[in-house]
């Protein structure tokens, strides 16, 4: 199966550093791989934000 992607970043959203967590909010998050959660939304502590180089590396967020 795959999953659906879209540029980076997605429509509305903001390109992150990967070298660190956000402080505070909410956000839906799009990873590496294009692929836009947008049925979630993440915390600072819910999520690996620091970047390995993994498909699954938080590229960008937008606050939900």
């Amino acid at each position: 199966m795959t999953l659906p992607a879209q540029p980076i970043p997605a429509k509305g959203f903001t390109l992150i550093s990967g070298k660190r967590k956000p402080s505070e909010g909410e956000y839906t998050v799009q990873f590496r791989n294009g692929y836009v959660d947008d049925k979630h939304r993440y915390g600072p502590n819910q999520l690996r934000w620091v970047h390995d180089g993994s498909d699954w590396d938080v590229v960008a967020v937008k606050r939900a």
